[in-house]
């Protein structure tokens, strides 16, 4: 790889802005009201709202940097993040420079902030150090060469998806190509088996993981786990101890409830308190001139999707085992099902699958259902007056039934030719400023733990979304869990037709799962 010395001087200063220079060339220079334009809000490590910008949206791509000079009317000392990063920023009033020698900083580029300073200047926020009033930031590093990368993009988001892409490769002069794929995993699968030409990158979920890993198509990502993204997006992505993708969203599934038909759903409301309420509702309904609800409650009790979290609610501690087994004798299941059938055997619940489901809840004929928190822009655009609400206990006093979160995430092929470039476009989407933007505009909670805390105050269903991520399980990244769904959507069907009972269709699971992984060995 031909390899370029880099010595780019930023200027900062809040009268002449910030001058790029490399190799003793200036680039760009931009005005400092160009550079607060650019600014969007952030949260540093210590928990403090900012305006900034990530230094790596500021400078070229590097493949590699191992020095930082920051110029100051402050001390002059070095921190080497190779050891240990230091405890608090430099002491104020003597003049000179600050040195960061970390051979990793590179990597690190999109996770360092410029952010407006307090006294009409710009500081440099490096982790939990603060560089203040800043007159200069230098770097030295090698240039990033590669090029040509190609980027499977699926699922809700795309055309924005491949705006930012597109915006991040004009700004980096690269080529970056992305293709639309409904299931990448059934595609990577038929290329790798041909021979076919693979992406440097492809959007994946949890449950794509065991397939693409165990075909050698996909590689761990390794220095990209970081404790800037939620733990559970990695949890998502993990087979045999590695982990396999880095998460960029997920979707939580909550209840929805319409607000002219319910009031709010009281703190730490129970499953019982969820049936007091639907039968209120529909007892309302009925006295009224419309008449009976279609669905006090109502949800697609026919899919495995939606039994899970009832089944952590009922008992279940971890419903893959370490050895790839789901264990359904347990007693957790049967208690899930037994429930499940109860709130319809009371007429409270009426299971549906998803367009019916949304045709009554938005017709006012449905007072609670369950849904992914991506339904939010679509009931928005709908004109439904609804809140969400997080998942209820289980029983009063119980465990929380559990909503599934369903990552979404970037894993790099084993064959790329270009994993700097994969690396650095995958920094650039999991930072703050893309993570907020891209999230709110979907319904998607961001994998970045910064973005989401940003988003609190402007986004109404911050509580049940941050709620249903800390109760919430991940939606298992286990052979298991893919015959589990499937051999569920027949029995739960006869079950729900009273055509079989809980027991013997748990019974019947368990024979059928394990067979299947047996048969997969």
């Amino acid at each position: 790889m031909l390899a370029t010395a880099l010595f780019a001087a930023i200027v900062l200063s809040p009268c002449l802005g910030v001058e790029f220079r490399l190799n003793g060339a200036s680039l760009v220079v931009l005005g400092a009201s160009e550079l607060a334009s650019r600014s969007g809000p952030l949260v540093l490590e210590g928990g403090e709202h900012v305006r900034g910008l990530a230094l790596g949206e500021l400078l070229p791509l590097l493949s590699e940097a191992w020095r930082m000079e920051l110029r100051s009317a402050r001390e002059t000392r070095v921190v080497s993040r190779v050891e240990a990063p230091a405890s608090k920023g430099p002491a104020a009033g003597a003049a000179g420079s600050s040195l960061v020698e970390d051979s990793d900083l590179a990597n690190r580029l999109f996770s360092i902030y410029v952010v407006e300073g307090k006294t009409g200047g710009w500081d440099l926020c490096y982790g939990i150090e603060r560089f203040r009033d800043l007159s200069s930031v230098a770097l030295t590093g090698e240039i990033l060469d590669e090029d040509g990368l190609e980027v499977w993009l699926s699922w809700e988001g795309v055309g924005e998806l491949k705006a930012e892409i597109a915006r991040f490769a004009k700004e980096h002069g690269k080529r970056i190509t992305c293709v639309e794929v409904p299931n990448t995993q059934t595609k990577l699968l038929t290329l790798a088996r041909a021979g076919g030409k693979l992406p440097d990158l492809a959007q994946i979920q949890s449950d794509y993981v065991p397939a693409l890993a165990g075909a050698r198509i996909i590689q761990g990502i390794g220095r990209l786990r970081t404790d800037r993204l939620a733990s559970k997006g990695f949890e998502a992505f993990e087979s045999g101890g590695v982990s396999w993708a880095v998460p960029l969203y997920y979707d939580a599934q909550l209840v929805f409830y319409n607000k002219k038909l319910v009031g709010v759903p009281p703190v730490d409301w129970s499953l019982d308190d969820l049936a007091a309420l639907a039968r209120e509702a529909d007892s309302r309904a009925a006295r009224s001139s419309s008449g009976k609800l279609k669905a006090p409650f109502c949800f697609n009790a026919y899919s495995a999707y939606w039994l899970v979290p009832f089944i952590a609610g009922f008992g279940k501690e971890r419903f893959v085992e370490p050895d790839g087994r789901i264990l359904l004798d347990d007693g957790s299941a049967k208690k899930a099902l037994d429930a499940i059938i109860a709130l319809r055997d009371d007429g409270v619940l009426v299971p549906a699958e998803r367009d019916a489901m949304v045709s009554w809840f938005a017709s006012g004929k449905a007072a609670f259902i369950l849904a992914g928190s991506y339904s939010i822009p679509e009931f928005s655009k709908l004109g439904i007056d609804f809140g969400t609400a997080p998942y209820p206990l289980a029983a009063r006093g119980g465990r929380p039934i559990a909503p599934l979160l369903d990552f979404k995430g970037f894993a790099i092929s084993r064959r790329t030719e270009r994993p700097v470039l994969a690396r650095r476009l995958i920094e650039h989407l999991t930072g703050q400023s893309f993570q907020r933007r891209f999230t709110a505009a979907l319904g998607k909670l961001p994998a970045n733990l910064a973005a989401s805390e940003s988003s609190r105050e402007a986004n109404p269903y911050w509580p049940s979304l941050s709620r249903s991520a800390r109760i919430g399980i991940v939606v298992p990244p286990a052979e298991s869990y893919a015959l589990f769904k499937n051999v569920m959507w027949k029995l739960l069907r006869l079950v729900l037709s009273g055509e079989m009972g809980t027991a013997e269709a748990i019974d019947t699971a368990q024979r059928l799962v394990d067979a299947g992984l047996a048969e997969r060995k």
